[in-house]
């Protein structure tokens, strides 16, 4: 009798530790709808994740655990990174701590909550086996969040440091990466940045410029 294969598992990253300096308050309370600005970005991901969602704290990580309004649930973990200071690689290290087995993560930021389950169920159905990197895109050279990295790039990640996100592990994959076409999101930074969000207004050139060729597949 032939073993079936059992199904990729999947975690979520949520970047949530900075200290908020340029919106000069904890972004990460801000109301949106009847939701925290993180519990709206976490949310999607325990719906459409099989496997662990791990919210990464820092600066004001008691008041923020004890006002953001996450749920409680089995597959939601929340850490605290102690060296937020020391920058999002510092993060990104954190949260891997606690991925378990997964075949591959997602790195969400906790500050983009216009992110869907839907997004997400695309991005999780481009990988497979083989594929080391799903890049949501918003043009042919425009990248997004969240990006998927499959369990073979996690030291690449773990090698980052200082104040830098997973970017230059994805410029370096750029041209093998599966990519997802998505619409553009707000990033939550600064009072602008959240009244655009509310009135649904976003910026033309969002997203992260990824110079280079253009990965070869579509999905």
């Amino acid at each position: 009798m032939t073993r079936r294969a059992r199904p990729p598992e999947f975690a979520t990253i949520v970047l949530a530790a900075g200290a908020s300096s340029r919106m000069g308050r904890p972004k990460m309370l801000l109301p949106v709808g009847d939701r925290t600005l993180l519990a709206a970005a976490v949310a999607p991901h325990l719906e459409a994740v099989n496997g662990r969602v791990v919210v990464v704290l820092g600066k004001d990580s008691r008041r923020i655990r004890a006002e953001a309004g996450l749920p409680v649930h089995p597959r939601l973990h929340l850490v605290v990174n102690r060296r937020w200071r020391d920058g999002m690689s510092s993060s990104l290290r954190r949260g891997l701590q606690v991925c378990g087995d997964a075949d591959a993560v997602l790195i969400a930021l906790g500050d983009q909550p216009g992110v869907t389950a839907g997004r997400v169920t695309r991005i999780l159905a481009a990988w497979q086996p083989g594929v080391a990197l799903v890049v949501p895109v918003v043009s042919a050279t425009r990248a997004a969040h969240p990006v998927l990295f499959a369990r073979c790039l996690w030291e690449e990640l773990r090698g980052l440091r200082g104040d830098v996100g997973a970017r230059e592990v994805v410029r370096r994959h750029w041209d093998r990466a599966v990519r997802v076409g998505v619409p553009p999101l707000v990033d939550v930074d600064v009072e602008e940045d959240y009244r655009n969000y509310l009135e649904g207004r976003t910026p033309a050139e969002s997203g992260l410029e990824l110079p280079g060729p253009r990965p070869p597949r579509r999905r």
